[in-house]
């Protein structure tokens, strides 16, 4: 599959891992979604390859991953 961006070696090794995972140190957090009060997704920016993640919180543990928005592989 062609990507989009050419993540960084920390961002291609983020995605797809457990939302319980913690970002690396370039991701800087721009948003957070909320459902009921509950926090159910942040977004962030990675500072080194521009990168875009969902940090997915909730829903079944299988689907609370680390999603790479705009590299195409959604």
């Amino acid at each position: 599959m062609k990507l989009w961006i050419q993540p960084c070696d920390a961002c291609a090794q983020l995605y797809g891992e457990p939302a319980s995972t913690e970002p690396h140190e370039k991701l800087t957090l721009n948003g957070v979604g909320f459902v009921k009060d509950a926090t159910a997704e942040q977004h962030f920016t990675c500072a080194r390859c521009g990168g875009v993640f969902a940090r997915i919180l909730t829903g079944p543990a299988p689907r609370q991953i680390w999603m790479m928005l705009n590299a195409g592989q959604h």
